[in-house]
């Protein structure tokens, strides 16, 4: 039986930053869908919670987490 090779290299990957990017987005939805039980109008709600929160993080000079940036490519 031949394994599946990935081309990811998984110690290569930022994980600070997804684990940050996945609690920011699962904090976003629970947000979003609390406050209406509309599907369609949570998410867009949770959509501009999320943008908010990432432009406020990675693009204003806060001083929280000095060393914690998103990764560009």
């Amino acid at each position: 039986m031949q394994l599946l090779q990935l081309g990811i290299d998984f110690g290569g990957l930022p994980w600070q930053a997804i684990g940050l990017l996945s609690a920011l987005a699962f904090i976003s939805s629970l947000i979003g869908h609390s406050l209406t039980r509309n599907a369609f109008v949570g998410a867009i709600i949770a959509t501009i919670i999320f943008a908010a929160v990432y432009i406020a993080w990675d693009f204003y000079p806060h001083g929280y987490l000095p060393g914690v940036r998103f990764p560009y490519r």
